[in-house]
């Protein structure tokens, strides 16, 4: 038990924060009474620009927990495999501090962008869209329409 906490804590944890915050999926639609939008998240949809003013967003708490929640199991699953069927998981001190200072400064990236006042953090998207086109990205590439 004592290491399966220390596979998470030192290895699962970070890989799950360095692969939520560096890809995604795109899904371009037609909202519903708004404009057309990307919006992101996998497997849910869980931010989209602002429509009440540039440089904000849109973010749906429960959507975004729901998909951190499945990256997280997606990626203790996989270190699951590997430790159990094809070799135990040794992570080195550099290893694990390589890991961390990734996923501290995509936690602070985050950080950054949600302490926005204008953007809007709702429990759910409360809004009808039809999918026009989706796709999958990094996400510091760029979005086409």
């Amino acid at each position: 038990m004592k290491q399966v906490f220390k596979i998470i804590l030192t290895l699962v944890f970070p890989l799950t924060i360095i692969l939520f915050g560096t890809i995604t999926k795109w899904r371009y639609v037609y909202v519903e009474d708004g404009p057309d939008d990307f919006l992101y998240g996998f497997p849910l949809t869980f931010i989209c620009k602002g429509w009440h003013t540039s440089m904000s967003l849109q973010i749906f708490v429960s959507e975004l927990l729901f998909d951190f929640f499945v990256y997280f199991i997606f990626t203790l699953t996989i270190v699951a495999i590997i430790e159990k069927f094809i070799k135990p998981i040794a992570v080195g001190k550099y290893f694990k501090f390589g890991l961390y200072g990734i996923a501290t400064f995509i936690l602070l990236l985050y950080g950054l962008v949600f302490s926005n006042p204008d953007n809007i953090f709702e429990i759910k998207k409360d809004f009808k869209y039809k999918e026009v086109r989706n796709g999958y990205k990094f996400v510091w590439q760029q979005d086409k329409r």
